[in-house]
């Protein structure tokens, strides 16, 4: 009896027998038969390839025997070799589970040796329940992308297999570009892995996602925010690797995947809601048929404009999330009460910032000065101005700025890089009293006002806390990260702030003014009337 009660607790082990009916939407393959029994995949995966493999015959008996299980069922036929080491044989020449083998050994053995196998027969599902029906009693593999075992019993010669095919959602965000001008626009790409079945913790059960809500916070920073694509992608697209006609050789394939733009354009309360099943009613026991191969993606790109809300230098966070809805027997709820499956992306503005100052030994600072730099268009007040747009292919002269009584000048919210500065071309409009106005124009480097740096150690990492100091060391390898931040507008170092300097003085006819021409006009004017006069003069004399 030792024997027959492990092979019963290794049968109850794999299977998880939910129900006795078959649910009313469902996939058949074969027919039921007296004599026969059936196996179904309640959890099936639309789109997924399912197989049967038969390990064992089985043999149902009313009389229970030491030679069979409880249930009166005992397993014969040919131990494959590499599961001699599983199973054995007793006088009888009934199989049973040695002596010692736990049920995970059992459970990945026969699943190793069964997808080495021929499956039939097979089937496609469509995202309902699929069942195998006129089947001899067996002890069988159901071979899945991730694989499970069931038996037939005696009692019950229907089984109800559940496809633990669930996959951990995941949330991706990315946005480009990544730093930016106030008024410039930027697109967000969230990309979700949704598979159809989610794993419950505390019940140890499969649960079918019914929809997929997607929330994004979309702070104050953004603006005209505009969704520009939705798409579920069922199977990516595929290059063509390899040579043709030569081994190892595959074809390049089109991605597969419903478009589902029309119908989002906008978010609604900073969400949208993507149906997951077919809307239809579900079974009693709240099944429903998936719309989406098990495993799909989820992508939605969207615009939106970067508004003077936008912190400088600080990161601008924006976090998308992941919430799946499932249906537990009194409608839709959410699948998980906690943010689980998220994502930010962050965008980064600079600024830019100058000092007027006199050329002198003590150099001064002057008040006074205005500017004005091509493709700018700004607003606030002297001394400070945040940024409305900026086109870097402008050739106009945008809004005219002041300095404040100290002769400083910073523009907030512009774009900044550190490996190819931005430079603004600057014009001044007006000097400060008694001094020169700048000829032509000038160029103004933006300030990057967060950088980080990374740090490869190859035997520890560091890490270090806002201040810069060293709070922890790993010496098992990595790398640490170094923050050089300039988060405000009052943060700003003077060493950051580009000087321009203004000779004393008014301006001078040397300068290529209008004085100087006025005395080559006049000049000139006389010499030729003097010349004129003189010729007359000889003129009259001849005669």
């Amino acid at each position: 009896m030792k024997k027959v009660k492990k092979i019963m607790a290794l049968m109850l082990a794999m299977v998880m027998v939910l129900s006795m009916a078959i649910p009313a939407m469902a996939q058949t393959v074969g027919t039921a038969a007296e004599g026969k029994g059936s196996i179904t995949i309640e959890n099936a995966a639309k789109g997924e390839t399912y197989g049967l493999v038969k390990l064992f015959d089985a043999t149902l008996t009313k009389d229970s025997t030491a030679t069979t299980d409880a249930s009166g069922i005992a397993y014969t036929g040919t131990i494959p070799d590499e599961l001699k080491s599983i199973f054995e044989k007793d006088e009888a020449g009934n199989i049973h589970v040695k002596d010692g083998v736990t049920d995970q050994q059992v459970t990945d053995a026969v699943t190793a040796w069964a997808k080495k196998q021929t499956a039939s027969p097979t089937a496609v599902s469509d995202g309902s329940a699929l069942t195998f029906e006129g089947l001899d009693y067996g002890y069988y593999a159901v071979i899945t992308s991730q694989g499970a075992t069931v038996t037939i019993d005696s009692t019950k010669p229907t089984a109800t297999v559940v496809d633990k095919n669930t996959k951990e959602p995941s949330a991706t965000k990315e946005v480009d570009p990544a730093k930016g001008s106030i008024g410039d626009t930027v697109t967000y790409t969230a990309t979700f892995n949704a598979p159809n079945y989610l794993q419950n913790e505390e019940t140890d059960k499969s649960e079918q996602v019914v929809s997929y809500i997607i929330e994004d916070t979309l702070p104050a920073f953004l603006s005209d925010v505009a969704i520009t694509s939705v798409k579920v992608i069922e199977t990516p697209a595929q290059e063509a690797q390899g040579e043709e006609g030569e081994d190892g050789y595959v074809p390049a394939t089109a991605e597969v995947s419903t478009d589902l733009s029309s119908s989002y354009t906008a978010f609604t309360n900073k969400k949208i809601e993507i149906p997951w099943v077919a809307e239809t009613v579900p079974t009693e026991d709240h099944k429903y048929t998936s719309l989406y191969k098990n495993g799909s993606q989820i992508v939605i790109t969207y615009t939106a404009k970067i508004t003077s809300d936008a912190a400088i230098g600080a990161g601008n966070v924006n976090k998308v999330s992941l919430k799946p809805q499932v249906d537990r027997g009194n409608g839709k709820v959410p699948f998980s009460e906690t943010d689980k499956w998220n994502d930010e992306a962050t965008i980064y503005t600079h600024a830019a910032a100058l000092q007027k100052k006199a050329l002198s030994e003590t150099g001064d600072n002057l008040a006074g000065a205005e500017f004005s730099f091509k493709g700018l268009i700004v607003t606030g007040k002297p001394g400070m101005y945040t940024v409305v747009s900026y086109d870097p292919s402008s050739t106009a002269n945008g809004t005219v700025m002041k300095c404040d009584a100290n002769g400083k000048l910073v523009i907030a919210g512009i774009n900044a890089d550190s490996d190819n500065p931005i430079k603004l071309t600057g014009t001044e409009t007006k000097a400060p009293d008694g001094f020169n106005k700048l000829p032509g124009t000038f160029e103004l480097t933006t300030i990057v006002m967060s950088t980080e740096t990374t740090t490869t150690h190859g035997s520890q990492t560091t890490y270090y806390d806002a201040d810069g100091k060293i709070v922890d060391v790993e010496t098992e390898g990595g790398s640490s990260i170094t923050r050089n931040d300039i988060t405000a507008i009052s943060d700003i170092p003077a060493a950051s702030i580009q000087p321009v300097v203004n000779n004393k003085g008014s301006e001078l006819p040397s300068t290529g003014g209008i004085g100087t021409t006025m005395f080559y006009v006049i000049g000139a004017v006389l010499v030729i009337g003097a010349g004129v006069i003189l010729i007359s003069r000889r003129r009259m004399n001849m005669q």
